[in-house]
């Protein structure tokens, strides 16, 4: 007998890491996925039935890269709905725990002495940027069509101009995207495939073009790793396609565990809605009846979901529910899950579920009977595992989401009660609804008139011939979508432009052209950058320190609550009517935490007791666009004032700062304009015990008195001042007391931040760390030596303008060993006047060389480039303000030759190509940042020990 193949090696290696690092062995289809991964292939889709395990194609990726596949080095995990917690989140961070015990595994993954980079762009888990601090780790990101799509088009939601090129660049070079449930992103799919076919293009244009042009002496620049998209579904099977998907043989259904999952028992029977009952009325009736039938004294507590479209039936139902639980089932736990909210509180919401153990990875037996009532916010996203279902008919594709939130592991026999509305118009909704309910009569019968609806009888329903046109009949239409093109692209990639005519809102290229109501997002702050008088009243603060401010100290997910435009302008109007009547009263509320004036403790570091009262002309909110930046302000009055239309259009799209004691919020986490107490913030997260749905805590925001500041004995020497803005101001316009934003050595959030450290830094030795470690990563990417020759000159040159006096003064540099690079701050605004370090370092570079670069070569422009763009400028435009070495007129010619250098290798290498190679400069200046912050904590630590 010949000796095992390589192939049969590799499949017992990865049952044995498989098992590992998910807890059980894999399905014979993981395996099959596994050995095609290996070879480097990419199936058009994974087409596999809920409940069998997709999200471990994590896993199957992981493996095959430490096999040695030439897969993308990140994976991106896509997932449609904006809820907390999934199931793709907890397998990756499963993934990470257990391969920190596999240390053979980690070496072929080249991960040293650090776990798996995990980075989530959604929930409470604030993005940690793990995925963007090195470009060679093997990583996995995890994010909604949103907040990935977004990023891929130079449009991140949430994020800073200068950062978005960062992302676009890692997002769109060297990464597999994993669209789980893609069914449900159909035009997202299409932009993906539009991204991929562009990558594809522009790697032809330079291949072609440096085998012509071999002039040089040395070949051309490399290429960026490609690009990847691998699609996940439970019902792609009636999609017609040349190439068709990867799907279960009739060999994995052979296995125990599908089979059983495959023909879980799931009873279904649909009712039509009794003529004089509302639809909330029915569906707890029909949950309540539901369980009252199915609760014994000799078996576990029952788990029962309701499904309910619209979120004021859900909260109804939900209120129903309590009602009788109250008399009759006092023990019983009712649970709304909605969207709507605030992160902080649907994450409480999400432990809940654990703990009750509706989430089918919890190992937590019920205590008691749990009614779970959600919203699409519980349809995708989260792994549910319930015994029985109550529901209102929805489109097929949502359905089938629905049925597979019940009885996953095929444990007993679910039943599902369906609740038909009728009498609705003869429209095409009310036509696709009579569809849904057809099919649903196709499924197998049994016990009389109910329907076997498992995984199983669900795909073969999807098979049958001829169904195609029923199941499209049934599901929601594909909306229209617009084409992606070269000429769009490079618009969104002019990042460092805040106006631009040609560059358009990217949401109609992530879910296409839909009537989806706006959205707006909502957070509560207790500290505004705002500025008073010794009396009270209020000064103007200028627009560049509000957006300083909020680059220092940016909107976390946690504290945002993001819904529809409509519903956020009616709760605002009210509120605020509700407010300044409230305040004409002179009426306050005995309890200090619902009072209108200021609620904060008496002894407290961060809390003086200076905040102003509240009065008609306070400014209690603030809106900002999607980057962070400054839109307007709006004091109780202007709110009152402004008509509803155009609150509405001010709000859309926008992210709306409001003062904390406008309240208005349920401690749910739901708007609601009746709600007098002040809400809570991320910044009490040292009065709440640091509590985990609020995520990891970097920044803190604080008020300091004048003669506290730089001598504050209570202040933690972990925490350092990175911006300071005047509070109160005296009559004669000395500083009293000063808004302070402070962040961890590791957690900088600004460019600018990751200057101030806990000690200084010559910035020779800063720029010689970045050339240490702009070498290593073009190593760990397999760069040629002159690629890598040109990153370390880029590096070795990026940071010299700060050698400009004014740039020292501006970062309070101080003792010997200057010029630094790092100084322990603060930094001060005004000195600084707009001026740009990188402008200068261009200017310095261009002057002295680059270490031998051939000035006529691509790589040198390229070098001049990163060297100017590794802030996130010079995409195409960089500020000449503050510029002391020429005159304005010299200044600005020099920035244009910037600016049409950056239009010349975007055109040759590609907008996503060039921001990758920007990247790479701009993790190593982090990373090197990180290792100096690094260096300084350990030292207070070990003079901290030895001063005991």
């Amino acid at each position: 007998m010949n000796a095992p193949t390589k192939e049969l090696a590799a499949d017992l290696d990865f049952d044995h890491a498989f098992e590992h690092l998910s807890g059980h062995g894999p399905f014979p289809w993981q395996r099959r996925l596994f050995h095609l991964l290996c070879k480097g292939s990419v199936p058009r889709a994974v087409d596999i039935p809920t409940g069998l395990g997709k999200t471990a194609v994590m896993a199957c990726w992981l493996l095959a890269r430490a096999n040695g596949s030439p897969l993308p080095r990140r994976l991106v995990y896509v997932v449609d709905r904006r809820v907390v917690v999934d199931q793709a989140t907890e397998f990756a961070e499963n993934l990470r725990d257990r391969l920190d015990d596999l240390p053979e595994l980690r070496e072929k993954l080249s991960l040293g002495d650090r776990s798996l980079p995990i980075s989530t762009l959604r929930g409470q888990h604030l993005d940690n940027r793990e995925w963007l601090e090195d470009p060679v780790a093997t990583s996995i990101v995890v994010g909604t069509v949103d907040m990935i799509g977004s990023r891929l088009l130079f449009s991140g939601y949430g994020v800073s101009r200068k950062m978005r090129p960062n992302a676009a660049g890692l997002l769109g070079c060297d990464s597999l995207v994993v669209l789980d449930e893609a069914h449900l992103s159909r035009p997202f799919e299409h932009l993906l495939s539009a991204i991929e076919r562009q990558r594809r293009v522009s790697d032809k244009r330079q291949t072609e073009s440096s085998e012509t042009e071999r002039e040089e002496a040395v070949a051309g620049l490399g290429l960026p790793p490609p690009f990847r998209l691998l699609p996940l579904s439970a019902t792609l099977g009636s999609v017609k396609d040349a190439s068709p998907p990867f799907q279960l043989n009739d060999e994995d259904k052979l296995d125990a565990t599908v089979g059983r999952r495959l023909n879980a028992p799931k009873e279904l029977r649909v009712t039509n809605l009794v003529e004089g009952t509302t639809l909330d009325d029915a569906l707890a009736d029909a949950t309540w009846n539901l369980y009252s039938e199915e609760t014994t004294s000799d078996e576990e507590p029952v788990r029962l979901v309701v499904y309910c479209t619209s979120r004021e039936v859900a909260v109804k139902v939900a209120n129903r529910l309590k009602a009788k639980s109250k008399n009759d089932a006092p023990d019983a736990q009712t649970i709304l899950f909605t969207g709507g909210r605030r992160v902080h509180e649907r994450q409480r919401a999400a432990n809940e579920l654990q703990e009750c153990g509706l989430i089918s990875s919890s190992s937590t037996a019920p205590k008691n009977a749990v009614f779970l009532v959600a919203t699409s916010a519980g349809e995708v996203g989260v792994d549910l595992d319930a015994d029985h279902m109550v529901c209102d008919l929805v489109p097929w594709e949502r359905m089938v989401q629905r049925l597979g939130r019940v009885n996953r592991r095929g444990v007993g026999t679910a039943r599902v009660q369906v609740i038909d509305g009728g009498k609705q118009p003869d429209d095409a909704a009310s036509v696709r609804l009579r569809s849904v309910r057809q099919l649903l009569s196709m499924l197998p019968p049994v016990n009389g008139d109910g329907h076997q609806a498992g995984p199983g009888a669900l795909d073969d329903l999807g098979r049958v011939p001829g169904q195609d046109g029923l199941i499209e009949d049934a599901s929601t239409p594909e909306p229209l979508y617009p084409a992606l093109t070269r000429e769009l692209i490079e618009a969104w990639s002019l990042t460092s432009l805040t106006e631009h005519t040609g560059r358009p809102e990217v949401a109609p290229w992530l879910r296409g052209w839909v009537d989806d109501d706006p959205q707006t997002s909502v957070a509560w702050r207790r500290f505004l950058p705002l500025r008073f008088g010794s009396d009270g009243s209020q000064a103007n603060v200028g627009p560049s320190e509000i957006d300083a401010f909020f680059e220092a100290a940016p909107l976390q997910p946690a504290e945002l609550l993001e819904t529809e435009t409509w519903r956020v302008a009616d709760w605002l109007k009210k509120r605020v009517r509700k407010m300044v009547r409230m305040l004409a009263k002179n009426q306050t509320d005995p309890d200090p935490k619902d009072s209108l004036s200021d609620s904060q403790s008496e002894g407290t570091e961060d809390s003086i007791g200076l905040l102003a009262q509240l009065d008609e002309e306070s400014v209690v909110a603030l809106l900002l666009d999607d980057a962070g930046k400054l839109e307007e302000g709006f004091s109780l009055n202007d709110l009152s004032e402004i008509r509803a239309k155009e609150l509405h259009r001010h709000l859309a799209g926008h992210r709306l700062v409001v003062d904390a004691r406008l309240g208005g919020l349920q401690d749910d986490g739901l708007l609601d304009e009746g709600c007098n107490a002040s809400a809570t913030t991320a910044e009490n997260y040292e009065v709440e015990a640091a509590s985990e749905s609020w995520g990891a805590q970097t920044v803190r925001v604080r008020l300091v008195r004048d003669e506290s500041r730089g001598n504050d004995s209570a202040q933690d020497e972990t925490w350092l001042e990175v911006l300071a803005l005047p509070y109160v101001i005296s009559a004669e316009g000395d500083e009293q007391i000063w808004l302070v934003v402070e962040q961890q050595p590791t957690g900088a959030t600004g460019e600018d931040s990751r200057a101030v450290a806990s000690s200084s830094q010559g910035l020779g030795d800063h720029q010689r760390m970045v050339a240490t470690e702009v070498a290593r990563i073009a190593g760990g990417l397999n760069l040629s030596d002159a690629d890598r020759a040109m990153l370390v000159a880029a590096a070795a040159n990026h940071d010299a303008g700060k050698s400009a006096p004014r740039w020292q003064r501006a970062f309070s540099a101080r003792g010997q060993g200057g010029p630094f690079a790092k100084t322990p701050g603060p930094l001060n605004l005004s000195i600084l006047n707009g001026y740009r370090h990188e402008f200068q370092s261009v200017l310095l570079a261009e002057q002295n060389g680059l270490n031998g670069i051939d000035r006529s070569s691509q790589r040198y422009d390229l070098a001049l480039h990163l060297i100017a763009a590794h802030h996130g400028n010079a995409r195409p435009v960089i500020g000449i303000e503050g510029c002391d070495t020429l005159p304005p007129t010299v200044a600005g010619r020099r920035a244009r030759e910037i600016a049409l250098r950056f239009v010349r290798l975007q055109n040759e290498l590609g907008p996503w190509e060039l921001a990758w190679w920007e990247s790479l400069l701009r993790a190593a200046d982090c990373r090197a940042s990180k290792q100096h912050a690094d260096y300084d904590r350990v030292a207070v630590g070990e003079g901290k020990e030895e001063s005991k």
